[in-house]
Order: structure tokens, then C-alpha cells, then sequence
């Protein structure tokens, strides 16, 4: 039957051929259907296995892992008059599905958009299984790897740039891994007249860091008390605000036990009198019994201020030994 199908065939030109076989395309033709596929935001005719996205302004490369082929849809986009990379070319130039997309206008983070365009365009255009695979070295693009994803589609950030927290971990890694190697002494061994002269080198700076700590500049001096008048019409002046804000303290039980509520204290209870809380913490240092150590903690000498003892004819008096 087949023979006579054939030969009917033949004979008649006009019939139509048979119907192509479901084996894959070959190179050839595969460059014959993109030829009139101009639009590179469109996808090709054929069946495709991947896409890949390349960042070519910051990122030329392709994945170790990635092997593109005649399946893959590869896409390097690239500012307004930049061409693609010697290396990155000599990989995909022979694909049927590599195409470069140039921005229309240049700017920060052009390329990022357009890239950003093309992956909803082709999206909406390509079946959800076929996976993407985004290069590229802007952190910000994450977003739309996860918005793929949130769609249903199997989609990946890439960048053959190491990440800064990476480098810095093995760095400490590195340096802490060293430590015993050099502590063993294998070295100290063979050259002992080295190792020695490095311990002295090293002890040397240890003294002279000792001795830099020693011979450190003391702390100034606070700074010398304002003007004993007010700064505003009729109000105290910073003894009179000073006495009462130490009152104050001596009353209440529980005092700021740390320098920044104590300073927010201040200028809530005495801040209305122009002076700022810092002045009104050096005068309360300076004659109330008020300290504040290195690590900002507050200790408050619990005696009433002088101006509150009693006068000196209401003292009990002193009964002389018999």
C-alpha cells in the first residue's frame, strides 16, 4: 500500500508531501526558524529545554554547571552601545537561540530593567516548565527569581561574584586554622635563630604597646561651669537647678542607674531653665555626690545636700563624759 501511495505520488506532483518525522530538528533548521524571528523578546518555533539570562554589563559569564545547547533560549543584555565579550561570545555565538538585547537608552540600572521585561515577556510566553536561569551581580534582581517562583516556575540567581560575608567567614577561618599550625613550632624548629629574633620582635611590641598605654594622655578635664545666672527671664540659675535636681534624687528610690536616663531625666524635670542636661550633670557631679564611671553607670552618694541640714542651734546638744 505504501508502494502505491508512492507511486500515486509520482505521478502527481500536486499532492502534498508526506508529514515530517517527530525527530529533532537539526542545527540548519533551527537558524532557518529564528532567522525570521526578529523580536528577541519572542520565542523560537522549536521546543526549548532552558532559558538563560545573562547580565552582561556586570556578570559575562555562564554557570559552571550550565551547558547551554540548541535547546537553550539565551538572552545577554547590554547598554547602548556595548557589544558582548570575547569569552562570553565564543560560548554562546554558535547557539541558534542566543540573541543580544541592548537598552533602548542608557542609565542606572537600565540593563536590570529591560532584563526584568524580557523574563515577564517570556513568561508569559513559555510553558512553566521550562526553568530560568538569571547571571547577574545586582542583588536586587532577586526579586523577580522569587516572583518566578511565587508563578509556579523553577527559576535561579547566579553570580560568579563571591559574596563579601563568604570571603570575609573563610578569611577568619583561614587565619584561625593557622593559629595552632604556627604554635606546633615545625618551622621553629629548622630555623631557631629566626624564631627567637621573631620573639624578641614580638615582645618588643608588646612593650612598646604597654608602653603607648602607659604613657597615654590623661582624659580632659570636664568642662568649667557655666555662668552662675539665668539664661532665661526669670527663671534659676544652674546652682539653683543643680540643688533642686539633687534633691530630687535624694527623694525618689529609684534613681537612673545608667547616664542616658538620667540625662532624658533632667531635661523632662529641669530642662524647662535653658540650660542643657549635660551642664546640669557636671554642676550635680561637681558639689551633689553624683559620679558616673567608664561604662556609663550612675552611683548617687545618698546624703541630703548641704543646704538642707538643720541649723546648728537645732543640733541636740553634746553631753560632756561625767
Amino acid at each position: 500500500m505504501n508502494d502505491n501511495n508512492s507511486a500515486e505520488k509520482a505521478d502527481n506532483p500536486e499532492l502534498p508531501a508526506a508529514a515530517p518525522s517527530a525527530a529533532a530538528p537539526s542545527p540548519e533548521e533551527l537558524a532557518a526558524a529564528l532567522a525570521g524571528n526578529h523580536d528577541s523578546s519572542l520565542p523560537p518555533r522549536y521546543p526549548l529545554d532552558s532559558v538563560l539570562l545573562i547580565d552582561g554589563d556586570n556578570d559575562p559569564h555562564v554557570p559552571p554547571d550550565v551547558t547551554p545547547t540548541r535547546y537553550t533560549l539565551v538572552r545577554v543584555f547590554l547598554r547602548p552601545g556595548a557589544t558582548m565579550p570575547r569569552t562570553l561570545e565564543k560560548k554562546l555565538a554558535r547557539l541558534p537561540h542566543c540573541a543580544t538585547v541592548v537598552s533602548p537608552r542608557g542609565g542606572a540600572n537600565a540593563a536590570d530593567f529591560v532584563m526584568s521585561l524580557h523574563a515577564g515577556m517570556l513568561h508569559a510566553t513559555l510553558p512553566h516548565h521550562i526553568p530560568f536561569m538569571m547571571v547577574t551581580n545586582d542583588a536586587t534582581l532577586a526579586a523577580m527569581a522569587a516572583e518566578l517562583q511565587r508563578l509556579g516556575r523553577v527559576a535561579s540567581l547566579w553570580t560568579s561574584h563571591p559574596d563579601p560575608e563568604d570571603v570575609s567567614l573563610a578569611a577568619r577561618e583561614d587565619a584561625e586554622s593557622e593559629r595552632p599550625a604556627r604554635s606546633r613550632g615545625g618551622r621553629s624548629r629548622s630555623r631557631g635563630g629566626r624564631s627567637r629574633s621573631r620573639g624578641g620582635a614580638v615582645k618588643s611590641r608588646t612593650r612598646s604597646a604597654s608602653a603607648s598605654r602607659e604613657a597615654a594622655p590623661p582624659p580632659p578635664p570636664p568642662p568649667p561651669p557655666p555662668p552662675d545666672v539665668p539664661r532665661k527671664t526669670g527663671g534659676k540659675t544652674i546652682t539653683e537647678v543643680a540643688w533642686t535636681y539633687a534633691a530630687r534624687l535624694q527623694r525618689i528610690k529609684d534613681v537612673p542607674s545608667r547616664v542616658k536616663p538620667l540625662l532624658n531625666d533632667i531635661k523632662n524635670r529641669a530642662g524647662s531653665h535653658g540650660f542643657t542636661p549635660e551642664e546640669i550633670l557636671e554642676e550635680l557631679k561637681r558639689h551633689h555626690g553624683v559620679r558616673v564611671d567608664a561604662q556609663g553607670r550612675v552611683q548617687v552618694d545618698r546624703v541630703k545636700p548641704a543646704g538642707e541640714n538643720p541649723p546648728a542651734d537645732d543640733a541636740a546638744p553634746e553631753v560632756a563624759p561625767s
